[in-house]
């Protein structure tokens, strides 16, 4: 009786672990499918938006992470930022944006 109960132990736990896998990837796989971002004239300058289909899930109408209410100075620089708020969302890591990482995609800001 206890090697039954060992047994069924073993195919409960490898079923989850089987379940979670391909429950995880069929989650990536659709937010890498259905995320997209739209750049939007705000004014003195530029934001972004990220969709998640339908839904908006974040509208920046200004630089993260720096001081003050800063407009991005180019559609360009928006959109190098959209693109990593997209590429950490798929990765399921914080969506934050760090002033280091402004400078390094190169985005103008007052203060640097």
């Amino acid at each position: 009786m206890k090697n039954f109960t060992k047994l069924i132990a073993t195919i409960l736990i490898l079923g989850l672990f089987f379940y979670g896998v391909t429950h995880l990837s069929l989650d990536k796989e659709e937010h890498q499918t259905t995320l997209r971002k739209e750049i939007i004239k705000v004014e003195n300058g530029y934001g972004y938006q990220i969709f998640s289909g339908e839904k908006l899930l974040v509208q920046q109408e200004f630089i993260p992470a720096v001081k003050g209410y800063q407009t991005f100075q180019s559609a360009k620089d928006a959109k190098k930022v959209a693109n990593l708020v997209i590429e950490k969302i798929r990765e399921r890591t914080n969506p934050q944006i760090s002033v280091d990482e402004l400078k390094e995609l190169g985005v103008v800001f007052s203060g640097q």
